[in-house]
């Protein structure tokens, strides 16, 4: 069973540095001889693109979920439990002998 386990966790291993090579190859490529050179980016222009543009469209859509329910009069909370009157055992249809 050992060697039934270790043969497959050979393959995996070997699948998986496989995939990576394959994968991570391009990325250390050098940039073509007809390409400009891009001028460095603003940083507050990359902090509006990484957090404000999500974070605006989170808000608008949990606007969207809730707007339906509020416009209905239900509200944003949960309503309170109201107690009852009965026992526990009452409310359940359990009765006495």
């Amino acid at each position: 069973m050992t060697n039934s386990f270790a043969r497959r966790a050979l393959t995996l291993g070997a699948a998986v540095a496989a995939v990576t090579a394959a994968v991570a190859g391009p990325a250390a490529a050098d940039v073509p001889t007809g390409w400009s050179n891009p001028s460095h980016v603003n940083p507050l222009h990359f902090i509006t693109l990484i957090v404000f543009i999500p974070v605006a469209a989170a808000l608008v859509i949990s606007f969207l979920v809730l707007l339906p329910g509020v416009l209905r009069g239900e509200g944003l909370l949960p309503k309170a439990h109201k107690p009852s009157s009965e026992s526990p055992v009452e409310r359940a249809g359990h009765t006495h002998p």
